[in-house]
């Protein structure tokens, strides 16, 4: 079905607000190194480690996934030896499956990666609203500590900086590019950057949103790391932003992807909040460029971009025309939902790479 609003790509543009550039500091984003990680040489290792199985895990607030690798020529191609899904109900349940998981990479003898949807302290999860269970539970069996639950685990980051290491290895084979911006767009806003073969961990999605960016006058705090502001997540994610917003503004809950189908019938709120969202996420990509010093147009940066919110029509393309507008040349953005192994996501894919990456 054909929307009968305007795509996205056919409004003006408006201007990126330098007010809220200003906000994206280093702190503001909680930047943290979190490894090595060279595309090119992760590259090599995907290249001469022909035929090796890998695990990647990947949990959130409201589900888990585990995938058996193989790599071939070069990718990750799924197996179906091992597959594992749990749908998450305060994450009970998420200690099994990373147990049944590390038992069958001992069994087999194969490195364990696993990525999680909320910040970290190492391999400790600091904080999820959803998965409280699971946090009390790993916390009362392994001190808190998920590489604890088995030495098969070798490597655990954030969804981030696991999104950014599928993305790396993506944008690397198709462009050359070995820095990345790399933004998930889901139940919340997600950040991560690979700069000069460092792979950091950011929560740029929770810098402070200024007051000319709040347009649907949201007044939910942030909550991450005690903050009481209103965060961008609050103002662009699909779930916490736009699920949101569309409820404030029509007095009824939706779901993002009904959202989207009232878009594709015409409905001019569902256009205006995923415009404001596009907004949002472009102020996220510019800040954390200028940030850390990164040319969105110099071909040494690829920006990657994950999440439900980039299966709106045209969604990704309006965000680089923002982009293109502020630095007054064409901007591309590389979309998760374009490549990656099959039965899998960006997240699951970088989990496994990390753990390869780490074991060696």
């Amino acid at each position: 079905m054909q929307p009968t609003v305007e795509p996205l790509t056919d409004r003006p543009v408006t201007p990126l607000l330098e007010e809220q550039l200003r906000y994206f500091t280093t702190e503001a984003m909680h930047v943290q190194p979190v490894m090595e990680f060279i595309p090119e040489k992760a590259a090599e290792r995907l290249g001469i480690a022909e035929g090796t199985r890998l695990l990647g895990a990947d949990f959130g607030g409201d589900k888990g996934a585990v995938r058996l690798f193989k790599i071939q020529n070069g990718q990750l191609v799924t197996q179906d030896d091992y597959k594992d899904d749990i749908q998450g109900d305060n994450g009970a349940g998420y200690l099994d499956t990373i147990k049944r998981a590390a038992a069958f990479a001992a069994e087999q003898g194969i490195p364990l990666g696993i990525s999680w949807g909320a910040p970290l302290d190492g391999t400790k999860p600091l904080y999820h609203p959803k998965a409280k269970t699971f946090l009390e539970e790993l916390q009362a069996e392994f001190g808190g500590d998920m590489a604890a639950i088995s030495p098969s685990i070798t490597s655990v980051v954030n969804d981030g900086p696991a999104g950014a290491i599928a993305g790396a290895m993506a944008a690397y084979q198709q462009t050359g590019a070995d820095n990345v911006i790399f933004v998930i767009n889901g139940g919340g806003l997600g950040s991560s950057i690979i700069l000069n073969g460092t792979l950091y961990a950011a929560e740029a999605g929770h810098v402070e949103g200024i007051e000319a960016l709040n347009t649907y006058h949201q007044t939910e705090p942030c909550g991450v790391y005690n903050a009481t502001y209103v965060c961008l997540e609050r103002l662009g994610a699909n779930k916490a932003g736009i699920e949101a917003q569309w409820q404030a503004e029509t007095g009824s809950y939706m779901r993002a992807r009904d959202i989207e189908d009232r878009y594709k019938e015409g409905n001019q709120l569902a256009a205006d909040l995923y415009e404001h969202s596009a907004e949002v996420v472009a102020h996220i990509i510019q800040g954390i460029a200028d940030n850390q010093g990164m040319s969105l147009v110099d071909g040494k940066t690829a920006i990657v971009a994950h999440g439900g919110a980039f299966k709106f029509p045209h969604y990704g393309e309006r965000i680089a025309q923002i982009l293109a507008a502020h630095n007054d040349q064409a901007i591309e953005l590389l979309m998760t939902k374009d490549f990656g192994a099959a039965d899998s996501n960006a997240c699951l894919d970088g989990s496994a790479i990390a753990a390869l990456y780490a074991s060696n």
